[in-house]
């Protein structure tokens, strides 16, 4: 009940402008309760020295304020997130690539609050499914994805941590006994990929255009979900479909994109995918 009635809060906040936007296509929902400025409009994550402050949406949310407090260690937090994803889905992308400090000092925990098997999470070692109860670490500094295939809601908390230098996993944690490695995954069965995939793939190339462009993208990005082949070569068939269609802009609109997801970017660093208006 007190889990239901947050979560009910958590529906009645509105959505924001996201910082990361260029990251999602349908309904991705993004509410900060900890972060660096103490303003529930931040969605921006920051390379901070200092302790996470509450904002005014976590405030609201007395369950979950307290779980927060009660298992991890807040000296360590740099950012909460509320997170919600709809029919919709978070394409491959690396995280952290434009902060200063090495990465190996970060760490990101994801725990669900709603089951829903149509919502799965990815990175460079397979596609899993987050279920309620478990606390997952995502190494958000490989290539990551999440989807939502359902229109049904899939609330989520996202925790960052910083460390000043090498530790142990454990640590973000107020009680040892939290952690649990031991504990099976849960690894949706993936088809082996078809022998003229390939060609398929290059039709997409005869079709491929500056308005829909975002849409291949999108499109290309689902498939390691359900096909059994690397998230990484998402952004290497969008160059390969872009080059096949013989536009120059394209081609390098895709390699521009593949070094901002994956690769390198500045802070503040910003890329539209969106066609010019």
């Amino acid at each position: 009940m007190l889990l239901a009635d947050d979560l009910a809060t958590i529906d009645s906040f509105p959505r924001v402008e996201e910082a990361y936007d260029e990251f999602s296509s349908g309904y991705w929902k993004n509410c900060s309760l900890w972060n660096s400025s103490g303003e529930a409009s931040d969605t921006m994550y920051r390379d901070i020295e200092s302790q996470a402050r509450e904002t005014d949406y976590g405030k609201r949310l007395p369950y979950l304020e307290s779980l927060v407090r009660k298992h991890f260690d807040m000296s360590r937090v740099t950012m909460v997130r509320a997170r919600n994803l709809v029919d919709a889905m978070v394409i491959p992308h690396r995280d952290f690539v434009e902060l200063e400090k090495r990465k190996e000092q970060y760490f990101r925990l994801f725990m669900v609050l709603e089951d829903n098997p149509a919502a799965l999470h990815s990175d460079e070692t397979g596609v899993f499914r987050m279920r309620p109860g478990e606390v997952w670490f995502l190494d958000a500094a490989s290539v990551h994805a999440a989807v939502n295939f359902s229109t049904r809601s899939r609330q989520s908390i996202c925790v960052d941590f910083v460390f000043d230098g090498p530790f142990e996993d454990w640590e973000v944690f107020t009680d040892q006994k939290t952690y649990r490695p031991d504990i099976t995954p849960e690894t949706p069965f993936r088809q082996p990929q078809d022998a003229d995939f390939t060609e398929r793939l290059r039709a997409l190339a005869a079709v491929i255009d500056h308005d829909n462009f975002k849409d291949v993208l999108f499109l290309l990005s689902k498939v390691h979900f359900r096909t059994d082949v690397p998230i990484t070569a998402t952004y290497d068939w969008l160059v390969e479909v872009c080059k096949g269609s013989g536009d120059d802009t394209l081609t390098h609109k895709a390699e521009k994109l593949r070094r901002y997801m994956v690769e390198k970017r500045v802070m503040n660093e910003r890329l539209s995918i969106a066609p010019a208006a």
